[in-house]
């Protein structure tokens, strides 16, 4: 015996099923413009708290003479002088727009690198070599350790400086009253104000 077929079944039933995922999508949507929104809300109280920070209570503690303070409730703040530094990394070069900004970016890299050889600061540098092996390449990977140039293996390497610690090179020449090219590595100072609970 065959079974009867009712076409208004069978597309009612299709509109209720495609009804619920219009309502999904539709949620979906509203969700990510809700999370965008909130994104640019936490930049911009950051941005706020950073003007905090960094201007309005060093300013206000300045006015008073007072580096450090210890709030009623425990809280204590204390303005203290930083330095960020930087040297283009591998990455922001790779990323680059046309080749002239890489050039560029190459040219920057590689005279931040000589100045700090020239001057104590050989040891930031960290040279790193990033193989690559598939599945089932063991024992190329061993033999990589002992002969690379023989292997024929593709490599990529990378030359950087770890933030921190260029920044606390920097901090130390600073406070030494030595000589630091600012514009070469981008140097800013500043006075922050840190809270501690």
């Amino acid at each position: 015996m065959s079974k009867k077929i009712d076409l208004l079944e069978d597309v009612e039933a299709l509109s209720v099923d495609l009804g619920a995922i219009s309502e999904s999508v539709n949620k979906a949507r509203k969700l990510e413009n809700e999370i965008v929104g909130l994104e640019e809300l936490i930049a911009q109280k950051k941005g706020e708290l950073r003007v905090l920070a960094e201007e309005s209570l060093p300013d206000l503690m300045q006015q008073f003479n007072i580096r450090q303070l210890t709030l009623a409730d425990g809280t204590k703040i204390e303005v203290k002088l930083f330095i960020s530094a930087s040297i283009p990394s591998q990455g922001s070069i790779d990323k680059a727009k046309d080749d002239n900004q890489r050039e560029a970016l190459q040219l920057l890299q590689s005279q931040c690198f000589s100045w700090l050889r020239e001057n104590g600061g050989e040891d930031l540098i960290k040279n790193n070599v990033e193989v690559r092996f598939g599945r089932d390449e063991d024992d190329a990977c061993n033999k990589f350790t002992k002969n690379l140039q023989k292997s024929n293996v593709l490599y990529k390497r990378k030359v950087e400086v770890h933030p921190q610690s260029l920044n606390g090179f920097f901090k130390e020449r600073l406070g030494e009253g030595k000589e630091v090219p600012m514009e070469m590595f981008r140097v800013f100072t500043g006075r922050r104000a840190l809270i501690r609970r």
